[in-house]
């Protein structure tokens, strides 16, 4: 078996001048899937402890301590971010339509009503989350991933693949918090 921080290594190779692409993110994902679903089983095994008669999981470090702990916490990061990229081709159709309807209200509403669960839950901190106070769109900045676990690491991901759900949150932000005060809405459906 080869080891959790050749894993790391390997994908820390992937990224081009400190940037990497979602392409290469996808496919060290894909590629190492089956070692993580088995490092994390062992992982849950190693935390677990017999007291009174009973199995109890023991909480673990918030920071990461052994190569495994940052493999996985690696592997759950860029897989949360990939599953964020499962949108770009919707977001890319959503944005066409916006700049046909944008001066129609009634069009603009309905626009924001339909992409309301993306832009209000999933996606509703993702501009703070990756590009902090920074303006996404006046600058060229690319995608910063922070992990939780490793405060002192950072990847930054190209914002060319991300150019549609940059764009998406940005507009739906702009246009769905300024209408709702407007209208004195809570929620548009």
């Amino acid at each position: 078996m080869i080891s959790a921080s050749t894993y790391i290594s390997e994908f820390e190779s992937l990224s081009d001048k400190g940037i990497y692409c979602i392409a290469k993110i996808k496919w060290w994902l894909l590629k190492l899937e089956d070692e993580y679903n088995n490092m994390r089983e062992e992982e849950s095994e190693r935390h677990m402890s017999f007291i009174d008669k009973n199995w109890v999981k023991l909480p673990h470090y918030f920071d990461s301590r052994t190569p495994e702990e940052k493999f996985l916490n690696l592997f759950d990061t860029l897989n949360s971010i990939s599953e964020l990229h499962r949108e770009e081709d919707y977001f890319k159709e959503e944005m066409a339509i916006y700049k046909v309807i944008k001066n129609d209200f009634e069009k603009v509403k309905k626009w924001l009503a339909r992409n309301e669960h993306f832009g209000t839950n999933k996606y509703f901190m993702f501009s703070l989350d990756y590009f902090g106070e920074v303006d996404e769109i006046k600058n060229e900045f690319h995608l910063q991933v922070s992990f939780l676990q490793d405060s002192h690491k950072n990847i930054f991901i190209d914002r060319d693949d991300f150019k549609f759900t940059i764009e998406f949150t940005n507009t739906f932000n702009s246009v769905y918090w300024y209408l709702l005060e407007e209208l004195n809405l809570k929620t548009l459906n």
